[in-house]
């Protein structure tokens, strides 16, 4: 059993932390809703935790963060399900971190609504959202898995683009460089 297990999406995402605390727990869980769900079942039922920490690089909609910020997710929704079957997982605010609304994808930059010009990502153009939102495929799937088996969830991303940004524009080795800091300092 540890007290802290760090969850990522890949062994890239991951090594930022891995090169500065070695003895940190940690997993990979795969990427997309439904590797993550089965990874994350098997890191809990393996390492028993009594917190799980997500951690991975994100798309920002908007303005307002770049790359290399590090937020808290708050707030995160699988964006394609309608509305009726949509659950929001909600965290309360664990860091110091910059908090954001999350939409987990299925696909890069599938949170960009079909909506009216202006409209912020994964959002009612009607409502615009009061905290900055990213894109990312995991985090609604972890938080469920981490509801339902009774683990402590906390979510951080690193943004490495802008949703939309051309791949050869990311910046990701900027984001798993701020990303491994940041859950350096969540170590216990």
């Amino acid at each position: 059993m540890v007290p802290t297990l760090f969850l990522f999406p890949t062994e890239a995402e991951a090594a930022g932390l891995r090169r500065r605390r070695a003895d940190a727990a940690s997993a990979v869980v795969g990427v997309g809703m439904a590797e993550a769900a089965a990874g994350t079942v098997r890191a809990l039922s393996e390492a028993r935790p009594r917190r799980a920490v997500l951690c991975g690089i994100a798309g920002v909609c908007g303005d307002g963060l770049h790359a290399g910020d590090v937020v808290e997710v708050v707030e995160d929704s699988v964006g394609a399900l309608p509305a009726v079957y949509r659950r929001i997982y909600v965290s309360p605010r664990r860091t110091a971190l910059a908090a954001a609304r999350a939409v987990t994808v299925n696909a890069v930059g599938e949170a960009v609504p079909p909506l009216q010009e202006g409209a912020a990502c994964g959002t009612d153009a009607a409502q615009p959202p009061s905290l900055p939102v990213v894109e990312q495929m995991e985090g609604a799937a972890v938080a469920a898995v981490c509801a339902a088996m009774g683990v402590e969830y906390l979510h951080i991303r690193a943004v490495s683009n802008r949703v939309g940004d051309a791949r050869c524009a990311w910046r990701v080795e900027d984001a798993v460089e701020a990303l491994g800091a940041a859950a350096a300092d969540l170590c216990e």
